[in-house]
């Protein structure tokens, strides 16, 4: 059973049909075919859209308290353009197993790590890995630690090791009260959970179809409410593998100039440290949900990019 704001659903695939019907969200759901990937013992769901066996393959990420088909729309746009789509619920999110909101960045590295493998072996070894917001920083920090990876792509990333982090959070003041809370007491009581809102302010993004991110996290039935004190501590400081200028995985980050939650200047000072193939698309006054609300725009650029990137002797301009 599935439980929404004012609903409650059989299957998955009625409420799909639901969204479909009721706010004319596209039904692309159709086109994604569900398997599994066992990461650390738990089954991690993942949605595939198979364009064909020899062509690149793009793993994604969803955001904080989401799941892969919330971008299915773009997913399947990008698929359609050339690409084998795996897109995958980290765990104790969405589909997948695991303690509801209950998770670290590590945790989803392997997730994805695990996902990468599940790629490469049904398809073949022409991987890019690409996060929106939260699994922005998860593909970020995987360029660090897999160079099995011909490109990741990030929509925002984080060097949650630095202390510049801090501005990312809703109440600056209040998250570095949390974080040396969380320093002391964080073991204590790792499970405790924490509303999403507390550090996110999910009126001020704009989603497609919904109204707001707000609106759609009450209504959808899958996504997380809460997430423990244990994924915030890892989101208030988790280092990277190695340091940014030694990453040699290329790097294109893609971010909306009025996005409420990672500030261009913060995105660029990280970006800036860069050394490897690297590209930053910046689209004028979108929100922190440019995926949602601009995919028309985002594909031509992420498809120019993966077109260097597979294609380096097209290239006409570097980075």
């Amino acid at each position: 059973m599935y439980v929404s704001k004012d609903k409650t659903f059989n299957t998955l695939n009625e409420y799909f049909e639901h969204i479909v019907e009721t706010v004319g969200f596209p039904p692309v759901h159709k086109y994604f075919k569900s398997d599994t990937v066992i990461s650390d013992g738990i089954k991690i769901h993942v949605d595939v859209f198979e364009f064909d066996a020899s062509a690149p393959t793009l793993v994604f990420i969803p955001g904080t308290a989401i799941y892969g088909l919330c971008y299915g729309d773009l997913l399947y746009k990008l698929g359609q353009t050339g690409y084998n789509i795996v897109s995958f619920d980290p765990r104790g999110h969405g589909q997948s197993e695991g303690a509801r909101g209950d998770y670290s960045i590590t945790d989803i590295m392997t997730d994805a790590g695990n996902v990468i493998t599940y790629a490469i072996n049904r398809f073949n070894t022409k991987v890019s890995l690409m996060g929106s917001s939260q699994g922005g920083i998860v593909a970020f920090y995987m360029a660090a630690k897999d160079e099995r990876l011909n490109s990741v792509i990030c929509q925002n990333f984080a060097d949650l090791g630095a202390p510049e982090t801090l501005q990312l959070a809703r109440h600056p003041r209040l998250f570095k009260y949390i974080k040396g809370m969380i320093a002391k007491h964080g073991h204590r009581l790792p499970n405790i959970q924490i509303p999403v809102t507390s550090y996110i302010d999910l009126d001020k993004i704009p989603v497609k179809y919904f109204g707001s991110a707000r609106a759609f996290m009450e209504t959808d039935p899958l996504t997380l409410k809460t997430i423990s004190l244990r994924a915030l501590q890892s989101l208030a400081h988790t280092e990277m593998a190695k340091p940014v200028e030694e990453i040699k995985v290329p790097v294109m980050v893609l971010q909306g100039t009025a996005d409420s939650i990672f500030p261009v200047s913060y995105t660029q000072k990280i970006f800036d440290k860069i050394q490897a193939k690297k590209k930053f698309s910046l689209f004028p006054n979108r929100s922190h949900a440019v995926l949602h609300e601009a995919a028309e725009e985002v594909i031509p650029e992420i498809n120019s990019w993966l077109q260097e990137v597979y294609h380096p002797q097209l290239e006409a301009t570097p980075a």
